[in-house]
């Protein structure tokens, strides 16, 4: 298992060097983050902290001028003012000369006399006797906006140990996580700020979830990218390969046909006084064969050539599938019986009609059982098989070959792919066979697939859509 590992990985060298730098860039990026974030939360609680200790000075102020404008709407002579307090209900009365501006305004000095008066006498006061929650809402909010914190917090105010009126709606006590200390006096209440923010882990992620997020797009971008070239480089790696291997197959397959007619004219040339008409007409038809076998060949890479400038087109007409089958299969019965072997066809009672080229099909047919003639080691046994279903046609060729595996299979279809490589010429062919018959196939709207076992021959199946 672990040889196996350092085989892949040595095979990947480039590969796992590149991965391993992505993922150490994304960690380093990670880690710095982290810290970004710590440095963050840091600020956050310094702000909060500096909301807290501004807060109850803030809301003196808030209840001063409360207060001194509800002085400066009552009218002129005596006025009372009544604040409620635990112990009941207090009542203040003053007369409005006391609290003019000595300077001579018409507005109320705050370094009077009587402000410092009310100013202890209401710090002395529960707050939620001087404010509602809305306006405590409100002033607290409003601090933590101007010391950067722009996220809403739940609250509560604690009086001498209790909890106040004074809290936000939906407060839970047990959330919690700032406690500050507000006012706290041997003769006066202590009061403290209870604060937690429900959006605290979002508000303060948020900058460092989209650097983390915009790095793991890119460091994708990046894999995907590398691993689209890797792919790219090995599928042509394996193309010109698979040419070489094309290339060579040729030259072979020409070289035989061709040192066979030079051998035949070589005889004419020297001997063709001597020969009567039966030896004549021997090498002749020798020529004529080997001319035509070559000819056979050019015109399989000539119809690929055209499917690549995608140039192949079908001579659409009526066409009898049944017919063409039986042709196909036909072709081969005397080659196969010269092999002591055997092809059969079994055709479901129906109507094969359909537009398509019966040529082209017919010699995606026979190209097709004769690689099952060619890639059978013993007596060639051939089934072939029409049904038809509500909505296509099924066409199966089974041999009983030399099979074949997985990785043959996912290529079979592929062009100049041969499953003899090198100069290997036990079967003969350029590899071009099966792609034609795949290609002519999807060209009537078709389909076919192959189910293959080493050892025990290969099952082609060919799915024709009904029109």
């Amino acid at each position: 298992m672990i040889s196996k590992l350092l085989s892949i990985l040595k095979a990947n060298t480039i590969t796992a060097i590149l991965t391993a730098a992505v993922l150490g860039a994304l960690l380093l990026q990670l880690n710095l983050l982290s810290g970004q974030l710590e440095l963050q939360r840091q600020q956050f609680e310094a702000s909060v902290g500096e909301t807290a200790s501004d807060l109850n000075e803030r809301v003196r102020l808030f209840i001063r001028r409360k207060s001194m404008g509800s002085l400066r709407t009552s009218a002129a002579g005596d006025s009372v003012l009544t604040i409620s307090t635990p112990m009941g209900q207090t009542t203040l009365r003053w007369s409005n000369a006391q609290i003019q501006n000595p300077y001579g305004g018409n507005g109320f000095s705050d370094s009077s006399l009587f402000g410092g008066f009310l100013d202890n006498f209401q710090s002395s006061l529960p707050w939620e006797t001087q404010l509602s929650t809305a306006e405590l809402d409100s002033i607290i909010i409003d601090e933590l906006s101007q010391n950067g914190v722009r996220t809403s917090p739940k609250w509560a105010i604690v009086e001498n140990g209790y909890l106040s009126s004074l809290t936000s709606a939906e407060f839970d006590p047990k959330s919690a996580t700032f406690n500050y200390v507000l006012a706290e006096s041997f003769f006066g209440p202590t009061r403290q700020l209870l604060l937690y923010f429900p959006s605290e882990k979002f508000y303060l992620a948020r900058r460092v979830y989209l650097s983390l997020i915009a790095s793991l797009l890119f460091s994708t971008v990046i894999l995907v990218a590398f691993f689209g070239v890797q792919r790219q480089g090995r599928r042509q790696k394996r193309l010109a390969d698979v040419k070489s291997d094309f290339i060579n197959n040729m030259s072979h397959e020409f070289k035989t046909p061709l040192a066979t007619i030079n051998l035949a004219v070589d005889q004419l040339i020297k001997n063709g006084e001597k020969m009567n008409s039966e030896q004549l007409a021997n090498y002749l038809s020798i020529i004529k064969v080997e001319n035509k076998r070559m000819n056979a060949q050019m015109e399989s890479v000539l119809q690929m050539s055209m499917m690549d400038k995608e140039e192949l087109t079908l001579d659409l007409a009526p066409m009898s599938v049944e017919r063409v089958v039986r042709e196909a299969v036909e072709h081969f019965k005397l080659a196969v019986s010269q092999r002591n072997g055997w092809i059969d066809l079994s055709v479901k009672t129906g109507d094969y009609e359909i537009s398509g080229d019966a040529t082209q099909f017919k010699s995606a047919l026979t190209n097709l059982i004769d690689n099952g003639i060619k890639y059978s080691t013993e007596a060639p046994q051939i089934s072939v098989s029409l049904a038809q279903q509500p909505d296509q046609f099924t066409i199966v060729v089974k041999d009983r070959g030399i099979g074949m595996d997985e990785e043959t299979q996912s290529q079979v279809f592929d062009r100049f792919f041969r499953a003899t490589k090198g100069n290997i010429h036990d079967v003969k062919g350029h590899g071009l066979g099966l792609s034609f018959v795949k290609e002519i196939i999807e060209k009537h709207g078709g389909s076919i697939k192959v189910q293959s076992t080493i050892g025990e021959g290969s099952v082609f199946t060919i799915f024709l859509p009904k029109e």
